[in-house]
């Protein structure tokens, strides 16, 4: 099945190309410049295994968590795609994404991932992610949360495998847990070639999503939500 994958969740970014086995790859490594890079990488990817986007199957897109920009940039080029090419589309979690590659690294394949992103002021946005047979993916996502930083990691049971983003921030906190498993930097962040194997086991076994009702997760309401809340000062 020809697929493309697109995650724009963060400050850097890819797009991934996969079909029978070959897989080609493109960073976006620019903040803030999803939108002007997007479609040359896409084309480039596509290009890279011999065919063009307009001939994919598939397009998967993470739809979060992650910021507003970029997870609006990608949703709504993702959307794009699969109407001009009739494809099919699936939003993938960046949690089962990290989930996925965790596992792949660290090695444990029967526990509990907890998974933190940086969602500013010092708080992180975390959920666990539960290894499930029921799940065509291999993981549960726990509800999410949003906390102060040092509150998650100080909360996490012995033992926990942990992973995501926020860890970049987190020496500090992480000093004080050595009971802890912190996987492998190459884990924490999200990745479109990921996305795009997890994507292919969703539409294998008829899980995609409508372009009309896929919306992005972020990794806090907005600065108006907040304030209509009351939970964001004057």
């Amino acid at each position: 099945m020809k697929t493309l994958a697109i995650d724009t969740s963060l400050a850097a970014g890819s797009v991934a190309a996969l079909h029978d086995g070959r897989v080609a790859e493109r960073r976006l490594d620019v903040p803030g410049e999803h939108a002007r890079l997007l479609a040359t990488a896409v084309a480039e990817v596509a290009g890279e295994l011999g065919w063009q986007p307009h001939d994919a199957d598939l397009i998967a897109v993470i739809r979060g968590p992650g910021s507003f920009t970029g997870l609006r940039v990608g949703v709504s080029t993702a959307k794009a795609l699969a109407w001009a090419a009739g494809a099919r589309l699936v939003g993938v979690s960046s949690f089962e994404v990290i989930a996925a590659l965790t596992t792949r690294l660290v090695g444990r394949h029967d526990q509990p991932i907890a998974i933190g992103f940086d969602a500013g002021r010092g708080d992180a946005y975390a959920a666990t992610a539960m290894p499930s047979s029921a799940s065509v993916t291999g993981w549960e996502i726990g509800p999410a949360a949003l906390q102060p930083l040092a509150d998650w990691i100080a909360s996490l049971p012995s033992g926990t495998v942990v992973s995501g983003p926020v860890l970049e921030l987190a020496a500090s906190a992480l000093s004080a847990r050595t009971d802890l498993v912190v996987a492998p930097p190459e884990s924490w962040q999200p990745s479109a070639v990921e996305a795009g194997r997890l994507a292919l086991l969703r539409a294998g076994a008829g899980s995609v999503d409508d372009a009309f009702t896929l919306v992005p997760e972020y990794l806090r309401p907005s600065y108006a939500d907040e304030r209509r809340a009351g939970t964001l000062g004057p």
